[in-house]
């Protein structure tokens, strides 16, 4: 498994927590994540580095994976290559391993508390990986666990996208009140009923970027977006949900924007021999592996994983928890992220919703910035600092 590791950049650095990232897909490499999201570098157009005035090691030490085996530079090799499987479940049993593995080569990082991170599918690779770091031990420094805009279960992450547009008033009323009155929110797998009021609602919605609805849509391949891993995960909803077109936002031909620059300069050969890639010549990096999202458990896809998470707090009630989202994201919108807070009964809750409002340093009040806290759910940046 290959992976990026960057020391905080603060004086406090040994004493520092530990953050490990992957992105999601599922089949979707964290180095796309360390490149263009909140690693310490940015790639330009010339083929050089900027530095990220945003990067998460400014207050931590971090280690960027990439999994499964088989995406971006993690290799799978032997007779049986061809014969892995691909799922929730082995994915969280080789992150584990990573974990051990990377605390007993960096021996120092072994008391520095340590969190896991992720994003997208990553709704499911952090309970599954929090729920084998508690139940197999070995990781005594395990304190917490933060997802942003998680697919936590199916029916939240449909009713979530559709009611995120209902919501930036992007469908009308009537069409709305077909949907809710189908009871398409609890509908799963989606009735005859609801898939043609949501193929409607495609329609109207086609031309929207799904992910940043307020953005440009990129018509440029040119333009560096981070485009492959959102379709990677629209690829994967589509079979999840009986083979309709979810999201008719990316046709089948679809040729996603990618992030030309990041991809640029990691499938220069004298980078991947700077980063230690163990790759053959000529080798091409990519921010999604189709193979692996391709092979991936249909049936892991759409497993609820409150259950998971319900397992990781009865057993580890002290850790800490992080859920947060952008609402400018309606394929894993924040609507599907607050069905799966407040249905879940997350134990020992003792007060109600707490909404606080996230001011700049200036005093503005950002306005989808706002954080729900309890026992379960806290600012992780509170936390560290």
């Amino acid at each position: 498994m290959f992976y990026w590791y960057t020391t905080s950049q603060r004086a406090t650095a040994a004493q520092d927590p530990l953050l490990l990232w992957t992105n999601g897909g599922p089949g979707c490499s964290g180095i796309s994540g360390f490149m263009t999201e909140q690693g310490p570098f940015r790639p330009t157009a010339t083929g050089n580095l900027t530095l990220n005035p945003h990067a998460w090691n400014k207050i931590a030490n971090t280690v960027f994976i990439e999994q499964p085996v088989g995406v971006g530079f993690s290799r799978v090799d032997g007779a049986n290559k061809g014969e892995i499987l691909y799922g929730d479940e082995p994915s969280a049993q080789d992150n584990y391993a990573f974990v051990r593995g990377f605390l007993a080569r960096f021996p120092e990082l072994k008391t520095n508390d340590f969190y896991i991170t992720s994003e997208s599918y990553g709704g499911h690779y952090m309970p599954t990986l929090a729920r084998e770091l508690v139940t197999r031990g070995g990781v005594p420094s395990f304190k917490g666990v933060a997802v942003g805009n998680p697919l936590t279960y199916m029916p939240y992450r449909n009713y979530g996208q559709y009611g995120t547009a209902y919501g930036h008033q992007l469908l009308p009323k009537p069409l709305w009140d077909k949907y809710t009155a189908a009871e398409c929110r609890t509908t799963f797998p989606a009735s005859d009923a609801c898939n043609d009021i949501t193929d409607q609602m495609d329609i109207i919605l086609a031309g929207f970027d799904a992910y940043a609805l307020d953005f440009p849509t990129c018509l440029d391949s040119g333009k560096a977006s981070g485009r492959m891993e959102r379709y990677a995960m629209i690829k994967m909803m589509k079979g999840a949900n009986a083979g309709r077109n979810v999201g008719g936002y990316f046709p089948d031909d679809y040729e996603a924007c990618s992030s030309d620059w990041a991809s640029t300069y990691l499938n220069r050969a004298d980078v991947q021999a700077a980063i230690h890639a163990n790759v053959s010549a000529g080798y091409k990096w990519s921010q999604c592996s189709n193979a692996v999202g391709s092979k991936f458990n249909a049936t892991d896809v759409v497993q609820p994983m409150m259950p998971v998470w319900k397992e990781v707090i009865a057993k580890a009630p002290a850790l800490k928890i992080m859920i947060y989202s952008g609402d400018d994201d309606s394929v894993c919108a924040t609507l599907g992220t607050q069905q799966f807070i407040w249905d879940m009964d997350w134990t020992l809750k003792r007060n109600t919703a707490s909404w606080k409002a996230w001011k700049t340093a200036e005093g503005q009040v950002r306005r989808r910035q706002y954080v729900y806290r309890n026992e379960r759910v806290f600012e992780l940046l509170d936390a560290l600092e």
